[in-house]
């Protein structure tokens, strides 16, 4: 049975492909079979694009391997894989390759899953310090090329079908690092957790420290995208909290910092993610709401109250007064699987600010 077509249209078109392969002329991702060759051998994944080898890598030629992602079972998502994680040291990331080896399991998960597939199908692994050129960089053209990734980085999260895996454990053990914050606790990983939130569905969102070693990515059943029980989706679906505006998201940023709850290693990036959050909220909603179809966003079974509802429709109120509506409203979903009342419910479909823009159900 062959999943790979909704209503005619490959999933991959389905699901917004066209963005990844406009960012292929960028950024080149990963084969994810490099860091899982990599990882078996006990091996380390070199810092910079500059270092990687050309067979490890998606290119427009070889991006049909990754169009295959869910031809036999469908999986409601897009075959790429995006880390938030820390970087141990300022240098590298991952010098002895311990990280790797502790996500090794959940890659063989995801690579099995796409064999499933095709043979010849594979995932799109997008790795900041494999996908990027890194410093010292050998031109002014490798400089000026990981400045044009860096500024579209914001693709990876906010596109709705693509999974972001947080690598949310402390430090492995067995070395000394030069930096050990947490993942809540780094400025870019805040600002990738928040851009992840806006539009992104939520059986893809993942947090590793949810992992127990799950063997099989999504089980047996006839779709791949439900969370079952025992399985990589089971245990590491993250849950979502409400979409921030950009005024709220920076606001909390700079309390974090101020507060030393949030730290970067170069301090004048706050202000750049700050930028890149509020440029990265408007393309998402502006893309949704350009659709001929299915203008939606789905905040269903998420275990949201008043407080949460509130927080979204502040947001949503910044949306309305910034983005455009080229099609008409955009549908929210929200009475799913949440105990939003209906005192909530009527405030925000009757909000002057939001009617005709978003419709609440």
């Amino acid at each position: 049975k062959d999943y790979g077509s909704l209503s005619g249209t490959v999933c991959w078109d389905y699901y917004d492909g066209q963005l990844i392969e406009q960012a292929l002329q960028h950024t080149l991702l990963i084969d994810l079979e490099y860091p899982v060759l990599l990882g078996r051998h006990g091996g380390v994944l070199p810092c910079g694009l500059q270092h990687v080898p050309p067979a490890a890598l998606i290119t427009p030629a070889n991006l049909w391997r990754v169009k295959l992602w869910g031809k036999r079972r469908y999986k409601a998502s897009v075959g790429v894989v995006v880390w938030s994680y820390p970087w141990l040291d300022w240098f590298h990331p991952d010098r002895n390759g311990a990280q790797l080896g502790r996500l090794l399991p959940f890659l063989e998960s995801v690579l099995a899953e796409a064999k499933r597939d095709s043979p010849y199908c594979t995932v799109a692994v997008v790795i900041d310090y494999q996908c990027l050129f890194q410093k010292p960089f050998a031109s002014e053209a490798e400089k000026r090329l990981f400045t044009r990734s860096l500024m579209n980085v914001n693709l990876w999260y906010y596109h709705p079908r693509t999974y972001v895996v947080l690598v949310t454990p402390g430090p492995p053990e067995g070395a000394e690092y030069g930096n050990t914050r947490l993942h809540k606790q780094r400025g870019w990983c805040y600002f990738e957790l928040a851009a992840s939130m806006v539009v992104k569905r939520g059986n893809c969102l993942l947090d590793f420290g949810g992992y127990q070693g799950a063997a099989s990515f999504c089980g047996d059943g006839e779709y791949g995208f439900e969370p079952l029980p025992n399985t990589c989706l089971g245990e590491m679906v993250a849950g979502r909290r409400p979409p921030m505006s950009p005024a709220v998201m920076g606001e909390r940023m700079r309390a974090g910092v101020e507060d030393g709850t949030l730290a970067f290693t170069a301090k004048a990036d706050m202000d750049t993610v700050i930028q890149q959050y509020k440029a990265g909220l408007l393309e998402a909603i502006n893309r949704i709401a350009a659709k001929e179809e299915v203008r939606q966003l789905d905040f269903d079974n998420l275990g949201w109250g008043d407080a949460e509802a509130a927080e979204l429709g502040e947001t949503l109120r910044w949306a309305a007064a910034h983005c455009d509506f080229p099609r008409g409203g955009v549908d929210v979903a929200i009475s799913l699987g949440n105990q939003i009342s209906d005192g909530m419910k009527a405030e925000l479909k009757n909000d002057a600010q939001l009617q005709g823009k978003f419709y609440f159900w």
